[in-house]
Formats: structure tokens, sequence, C-alpha cells
């Protein structure tokens, strides 16, 4: 056998053996580090770095850590002997660590926490291998450097400014050393003067002013820093800022296309910062002088009037120019409104719209509709009335799918047929969906106007009513229903009913079948069997590949139903009222142990009383609430509500001396007392003034004996007229003056 392959084989067993009896690879330390607390990317002196040793369990569980800095030219060892021989304990994997950068480490990029074997602190670094490390960057403070705008005009003035803070708490830096930059690109050109502009305050601006010069498609870049000094910092900072150097574009908008002779036309113009076609989201440049000028296009001519000169644009670049037109404008004319704008004197710019007076301008439409809601086989009329134009009017009807948009019927009418400004549609019986009914409405002087008015149309509507929007355990709920429609429409449907648990989702069906009659009754269950909380009752009517649906729910009662009473009527201010409550839980709610109830009276404080109940069902008691001296009088309401339960009720006292007689109020027993006065006496009255109601006759008086032969002759009887009923009334005596009573009526009367 040739001696080197015995040599090879032998060195290959030799091998193979070492393999075999070798321990498994031990894996590499490694280090996670949190991120900072006050940044999103840098760490700040003072603050706490919170970092994880992490091994895989055969590793070696003691090793040297350090935090350092190494920027390739230079080594510090920042931590020193801090995290000497770190040992992991036990069978753990990782061991969390942390160190408080000192207040005086400098600011920088190249810090790094690294993980060495045991000996490297031991060794000066010497002795030991580099397991893994992570970077990351110390800064004390933050420069933010701002242009006040992102686009300028030649000409304009630039505003720079800075601000530094520190990262810690937002508050400004102390005074340094800072460098700002400014230049336009890509031609380098510098454009501030002294450059770079020194400065030493954490805060500032400064001013220049761009060349009207300048070509536009220009940036402006800004550069600056802010160091602790001016040599060998040991804080610093810097930021950058750019804009760019733009034209101006106008933008002309008359706000409406059309105005009446005498009307108020207003014009906004707005100055855009761009080199492109402009449009109203463009930046606007702020003043820029703009002059108006208005034409009448027919002949050319300018109308000073309706123009403006030496108008400023606002802050936004925008004004709104605003007149009146003449009253005695033709019919049809059309005007050119023109604004120039000049900026800096170094760019300029304008823009045009166009409007028409017509006496019709103010053309509105209004839609009639004789339904609010259609059905399939409805007829659809809708009447068009115009206002603001007398006419007369070129009508077009269209009705399209208010989905798809597709045309249905389109018709076009003259103010001389018939019914110009009606229109009708007849739904297809087969049609539901969303339909859009379009009118317009042109009166052959440029002015026309568009109105519409969209409806979801419906095969019909299927009404379901409950006997009962509320059961309990046990009862029956009877549903009813209907369907509405025309007479094309599903002719003779069937008609399917679903009963379903709707308080759980899914709902679950109880139960179905084909309803007959009008109504479907269904027997809630019985106890020991438990109802559920909630019942939706669906009916569906169907017929030749067309359904309508309708429902209605029914649910089990529940809740808590509150009644209060008082003790008596009325109270007196500073008196207590003891009112008497019943509680009483409905379907399966249960009353709570602990009550808690709030009394409260119409301009008093109110008052929370606890209670308990032993009963899950029904528990009554007395509350007690003190009427406060000085309360309002008369009629006053009072509320209790019980909070667990949400259980309320109201009823309303009298507060005052109104008191009661034999339970009923003072002031109803007065008041029902003065009316049954009022009715005798009206009674009265009525008996005196009727016509022979004033009692009997009075009976004539006996003759008078004859005087004596000797006597003198009396005097002749005296008779008048009754002034009540005409009737001669005798008078007997010359009394005057003298009361009589007619014997026929019974009035009297006075005779003179």
């Amino acid at each position: 056998m040739n001696t080197k392959l015995v040599v090879a084989l032998l060195g290959l067993g030799m091998l193979s053996g070492l393999l075999l009896v070798a321990p498994p690879a031990a894996g590499v330390a490694t280090l996670t580090l949190d991120p900072p607390k006050y940044n999103p990317i840098y760490y700040v002196p003072g603050e706490s770095i919170q970092f994880t040793l992490g091994i895989a369990p055969a590793d070696a569980r003691t090793y040297d850590l350090a935090v350092v800095w190494d920027d390739g030219v230079t080594f510090r060892n920042e931590s020193g002997n801090v995290f000497n021989d770190v040992t992991i304990p036990g069978t753990a994997t990782s061991l969390p660590l942390s160190w408080t950068l000192p207040a005086a480490i400098r600011d920088g990029d190249f810090y790094y926490i690294r993980v060495f074997d045991s000996t490297w602190i031991e060794s000066g670094g010497a002795v030991g291998n580099l397991w893994d490390e992570v970077r990351f960057s110390i800064r004390t403070w933050s420069l933010s450097l701002e242009l006040d705008r992102n686009r300028y005009l030649p000409g304009d003035t630039v505003n720079v400014l800075w601000s530094v803070n520190l990262i810690r708490d937002g508050s400004l830096a102390p005074s340094g050393y800072g460098q700002i930059w400014v230049w336009e690109f890509p031609g380098g050109t510098r454009l501030i003067s002294p450059f770079p502009f020194t400065f030493t305050a954490s805060t500032g601006t400064f001013s220049f002013t761009l060349l009207s010069t300048i070509l536009t498609n220009r940036v402006i870049s800004a550069y600056a820093y802010f160091n602790s000094t001016a040599s060998n910092a040991d804080r610093f900072s810097y930021d950058t800022a750019t804009a760019t150097v733009d034209g101006l574009r106008m933008l002309v908008n008359v706000l409406a296309a059309s105005y009446q002779p005498g009307g108020i036309v207003t014009v906004d113009i707005a100055a855009k910062n761009t080199d492109f076609a402009p449009n109203w989201n463009d930046p606007g440049a702020a003043n820029v002088e703009v002059d108006i000028a208005v034409a009448d296009q027919t002949t050319g001519l300018q109308v000073p009037q309706y123009g403006a000169l030496n108008l400023v644009t606002d802050i936004h670049g925008n004004l709104r120019h605003v007149f009146q037109l003449n009253a005695t404008i033709a019919d049809g004319t059309q005007y050119l409104v023109r604004a120039d704008g000049v900026a800096n004197n170094a760019v300029t710019g304008f823009a045009t719209d166009t409007f028409t007076v017509t006496s019709r301008a103010g053309m509105t439409l209004v839609l009639t509709f004789d339904k609010s809601q259609y059905l399939s086989g409805d007829t659809v009329t809708m009447t068009v009335d115009v206002i603001g134009n007398p006419g007369p009017f070129t009508y077009i009807y269209e009705t399209r799918d208010g989905a798809t948009g597709n045309l249905y019927n389109r018709q076009t009418k003259v103010s001389t047929d018939p019914t110009p400004k009606q229109y009708q549609y007849a739904i297809p019986a087969s049609f539901d969906g969303s339909l859009t009914f379009y009118a317009t409405v042109d009166d052959g002087n440029g002015n026309r106007r568009t109105d519409s008015r969209n409806f979801q149309v419906v095969l019909g509507v299927l009404a379901v009513t409950l006997d009962r929007s509320e059961f309990n355990v046990g009862d029956m709920v009877t549903a009813t229903y209907a369907l509405t429609k025309n007479a094309a429409v599903m002719t003779n449907p069937t008609y399917y009913y679903e009963i379903f648990d709707s308080s759980v989702v899914p709902n679950v069906l109880v139960k179905s079948g084909v309803a007959t009659g009008g109504s479907v009754p269904y027997q809630t269950p019985q106890a020991p069997q438990v109802p559920a909380n909630q019942y939706r009752f669906q009916v569906t009517a169907a017929e030749a590949g067309r359904s309508v649906s309708g429902s209605a729910t029914a649910t089990l009662a529940s809740g808590v139903l509150l009644s209060i009473g008082f003790d008596k009527d009325s109270y007196m201010p500073g008196e207590t009222v003891r009112i008497d409550y019943t509680l009483t839980a409905r379907g399966r709610t249960r009353l709570p142990t602990s009550l808690t109830f709030y009394v409260a009276m119409a301009g008093a404080p109110s008052r929370t009383v606890q209670a308990t109940s032993t009963s899950g069902t029904q528990t009554s008691g007395s509350l007690y609430y003190t009427i406060p001296a000085g309360s309002n009088e008369g009629r006053v309401p009072i509320a209790v509500q019980e909070f667990s339960t949400n259980a309320y009720a109201q009823e309303t006292i009298i507060v005052g001396p109104s008191g009661t007689f034999f339970g009923i109020p003072t002031f109803d027993v007065i008041l029902g007392l003065l009316m049954l006065l009022a009715f005798i006496l009206i009674v009265l009255m009525w008996y005196r003034l009727k016509p022979g109601m004033a009692g009997p006759k009075p009976h004539a008086e006996k003759p008078s004996p004859p005087p004596p032969a000797t006597a003198a002759p009396g005097p002749a009887p005296m008779t008048v007229t009754c002034k009540a009923c005409g009737a001669p009334i005798e008078i007997t005596t010359s009394k005057r003056p003298i009361e009589v009573m007619c014997p026929s009526c019974g009035e009297t009367q006075m005779v003179q």
C-alpha cells in the first residue's frame, strides 16, 4: 500500500474521531440597544441608555463590555471598568444592563457598545475577542433652519429663521457660534452678503432680497450649523432649507356665467407663484399689483367704471373685485374681464374670463312630483316651473337608470304644446331600482338650466304589523301583513313567513311556513321553556322571480317600573314629604339588592337615598324628603329615579297654604262655590225677566163706601197705558209721582 495513502487515511480517521468527541460549537454573544427616550435618533448627555446582553445556552457566561468612541482615528473607553466581568446568572440567556451618559460627554456619531471576552478590560484591550457591537449617536441640541416661504418671485424678500433647542426639554440652547450660507442652485451664485452670515444667539432671523434679474426655475439653498464654540466644539448641530424661484401666473374667475342688467358682478383674482399653468392650489404671490379692465366684446371698448387700478393681493395672493352693471344693457352682451399683475417691477402675468348679460340670467327650476315614492308599474308625473324668466322655453325631459345612467326615455316639448311643463313616465311593472328624472329648460338666449331628482322604485311595500311590541312569557304574538302594489305586479304571490330569534347574531330561525289569511300567530314559549329576548317576524311575498319583504320585531318585556305616591296632597315649606315607592321588575329583569334613589324637587336641592331589596321581582318602601324653607309655592313636580335600574317616576304636589276640604283642595272648593253662585244668579235673572212669570195678578181693591150726601165730589179716575204690554192701567189717586203695576203682565212703571 502507498505510504502517502496510509498517512492520509490515518489522518482522516483521527479527524473523524476528534469531530465525534468535540463539544457543539458555542454561539455568539449579542447586544440589543433600546431606542432613545427624548429623540427618535439621538441620545442626550445625562440620559440612561438601556441595552441587553444575550447568549446561547452553551456560550460562556462572563464577558467584558464597554461604551467606547471609535471614529477610526481616536479611540476612547467612555465607561471604563464599569462592565468588567459581567456574568449572566444561572441558566438565563440574557441580562439587561444600563449606563448613564455623563453630562460632559461630547456630541458625536461614532459611539459603540461592545462586548468582548472576559480578558479584554484586564489586558487593557490587548487580549479578548470582540463578539458584537451596536452604534449610537449623541446630540445635545437640534437646529431648525427655515425660509418663510417655499416659493419666491424675483425681487421678493426672503426671511431666514433659525432656532436651536435642547433635545431633552425643548428650551433654547445657550449662546454659541453658528454660520449660514445661502446660494442659488444650480448656478452657485451667492445670495447673501456677507457670505456666510455669522450668529451667536440660539434663535433669530435675517432677511435678504432676491435680485429682480434672478432667473426663475431656480432653487434657493441654505445651510446652517451651530456649535458650542468656534473651534474644537463638543456640541454641534446643522440643518438645511430650500425654496424655489418661480414666475408669476394669474387666475381670473367670474363667479357666474351670466348676470342680469343692474346685477352685482363678483370677480375672484389670484396671483400664483409658478412656472407652469396655474391652478387654485398653487402657492399665492403676495403684494402683487393688479389692474382690472372690463371690455364690451361687442364693441371692443373698455367700461372704465367696471374696472380698477393698483389693487394689491393679500398675503395669500388673492383679491376680490365687485362692481355693478348698468341697468340698460342689451340682452346677450358679452364682457371680457382681464387682470394684469406685476410683482416687484420684475415679473408680470395676466389672465381673463368672460360673462354674459341677459335679463333672464336669474332663471331657476322647481321640480314637483305627484308622489314621494314610486312602485313598479306607477306612472310618474313631473311638473317643471321656471322662476325668473318668462320664456318661451324648450323643455327636454329624460328618465335614466340611477345606477348605470342608461337612458330609458326622452321627450322634448315647447311652450306652445298643450302641457309643456308636465312630463309623464310609466315605470315598467318589471322594474325595481333607482330612477333619475331630469328636466332641462332652454330659453333660446343662451340660458339653460338642468335639475334632477332620484327615486328608489320598489316592486311593492309589504307592511308587517304586530299586535304588541312587547310580550311576556307565554304570550301570543300575531303579525298581520298587507302588500301594497300595482295590479300588474305579482298578481298572485305566495306569502312566506319566518320568525327569527333576533337577540343573537346571526339570527336563529324559530319557525317558518306559508302564510295565509293576512296574519301569522306565534305562541311564545311558556314556562318552564325560556323565550328569546326578541323575535323578528319577516313576511316575504314571492312570485315569478320577484319578491318583496317586510318585518317587525317584538321584544320580551324587560326593565323596571317605578310607581310613587305621597302621604298627603299638600305640604308647607320646611315640612317632610313621605314618598311611598314600588319597584316592579318586568320579564327576566331582576332587582338588585342595593338600591340608590335620587329625589329632586324643582327649584330645590336634590337628595340621594340608599335602600335595599329582598325580592328580585318587586319591592316597596318609603323615602323622605324635607322641603326647604323658602321653596317655591304652588304645584311643584317631584322626580324620583333609581340609579341601578334607571327606573324613573314624577308626580306633582302642592307646596304652600292651600289646604284641603274633605280631601279636596281649598282652591278647588272656592272655585266650585263661585261657579255655583253665578249659576243661581243667572237662573234668578232669567226668571225675573221672562214675560208672564211675575207671579199671580193682585186682587182688585174693594170699593170705598159712598161718601156722605153732603161731601164734595172727588176727582175722576185716570188711565195710563202699560209700556210693556199696552194694557190700560187705572189710577184712582191724584198722588204724583206714583209707581203702578200692570194687572195684565205684572210690569211696574212710574207715573209723573
